[in-house]
């Protein structure tokens, strides 16, 4: 199982970019504790870049570039996404497992699990076209009334060591279905794969600045990621 570790940079705006501190962190294997590569230490700077290349994607075109977009659009990405994550499905868990130490045949069923949570959301992101201005019932009738789901913004995701990408994915998928875009900050602990998602979203061509993937500390990349004013909801 022994495969090098991809080095990489901070996703954001659609590209990597070396963190402007240019500072890294050490992959601890957790099984032999040996040091098997390395990943970006971000910093509130990067934050900072990050959730402006959020916010543009968001707003760009006057939001009809994601946010606005038909959900059958969306989910054509997550689709693509899904597939991609099926495709490297052996090399995803070898690395999920070097990184987590999580059994390899645990880690494998985890990666089925990622590419089922991207599909299943997008189902419901094709499904929320047909739900656009449901009319609502009213006694009077001189009333009328409509359902309209608009999504919330940018999100910032900051998300655990275990099930490192699944957890990630588990917020990922709903808050891009739904027409968000989305800051994520893995665990310093368990971050490569999601590193790995940012490599899959750039291939499927998923828009410049919808998901942007900022490894690093809490303290650092973390907390400014939570409390900045241009992010609309937080989910941990």
């Amino acid at each position: 199982m022994a495969i090098p570790m991809p080095t990489r940079q901070l996703f954001i705006d659609g590209e990597w970019r070396e963190p402007i501190l240019k500072n890294r962190i050490p992959i601890v294997n957790p099984a032999t504790q040996d040091v098997i590569g390395d990943i970006p230490a971000a910093t509130k700077e990067d934050v900072e870049v990050a959730v402006n290349a959020a916010r543009r994607a968001f707003s760009r075109n006057k939001g009809k570039d994601w946010a606005k977009a038909p959900g059958a659009l969306r989910a054509k990405y997550l689709r693509a996404i899904a597939a991609k994550v099926t495709e490297r499905k052996s090399h995803l868990a070898t690395l999920e497992s070097l990184d987590s130490g999580k059994p390899l045949d645990e880690t494998v069923w985890d990666m089925e699990d990622v590419a089922g949570c991207f599909e299943f959301y997008a189902d419901l992101a094709e499904g929320l076209d047909a739900k656009q201005k449901a009319p609502v019932s009213l006694p009077m009738e001189t009333f009328k009334s409509y359902v309209l789901k608009q999504p919330i913004g940018v999100v910032g995701l900051i998300t655990p060591w275990n099930y490192p990408l699944l957890m990630a994915v588990w917020k990922v998928a709903p808050s891009l279905a739904a027409g968000c875009t989305a800051v994520l900050k893995p665990s310093e602990l368990a971050s490569v794969t999601c590193l790995e998602l940012a490599d899959i979203c750039r291939e499927v061509g998923l828009p410049p600045g919808v998901l942007n993937v900022l490894t690093g500390y809490g303290s650092e990349a973390g907390a400014p990621l939570a409390s900045h004013p241009s992010v609309d909801k937080v989910l941990v």
